[in-house]
């Protein structure tokens, strides 16, 4: 389905954020959005994307135009993962420690499992497809009251060829 306009096809990071939102909380793992309005919690999971340089692809641009347009962006994408260290009495507990832990590990699976059949992450994505999508990294902190997990991730993903709008 062609985007409406090519400001929403171009708006690369709003649309993945949103898609990787809605696909996690599919999977029972409430995804925010850090670049929101809204005040984020004490416990939340974040997601960014920052889009790249161009692979090189190109197509000719829709509707016959004859110049060439790029269609394939490498980007890369995190997942922060904060949590409270203590529970409301002020103790560490294992239990709060392994939420942390359990969170992460859940997400990562998720994210392991994006293009096996049936991840239906495509349904999400209505102007894109994601060619890869690898880890590359990940950073723990601890910062006053919170224990911060920042997973990264780096891929390719093109523009879909019925995605372009109408002009």
């Amino acid at each position: 389905m062609p985007a409406s306009s090519y400001t929403e096809l171009f708006n690369f990071e709003g649309n993945v954020e949103a898609a990787f939102k809605d696909w996690l909380a599919d999977q029972m793992l409430e995804v925010r959005m850090q670049h929101d309005v809204e005040t984020l919690p004490d416990d939340y999971i974040g997601v960014t994307m920052d889009l790249g340089a161009v692979t090189g692809h190109y197509n000719l641009a829709p509707g016959g135009a004859t110049t060439e347009v790029y269609d394939q962006y490498e980007f890369e994408l995190k997942f922060v993962v904060q949590t409270r260290r203590h529970n409301e009495e002020g103790s560490r507990t294992e239990n709060v420690r392994a939420r942390q832990q359990e969170i992460v590990a859940l997400l990562r699976t998720w994210v392991s499992m994006l293009k096996a059949k049936g991840s239906a992450l495509e349904n999400y994505l209505a102007h894109y497809q994601i060619e890869f999508l690898r880890p590359a990294g990940s950073a723990n902190e601890t910062e006053d009251v919170f224990d911060i997990t920042t997973l990264s991730y780096e891929g390719q993903i093109s523009v879909l060829s019925n995605a372009w709008p109408t002009v």
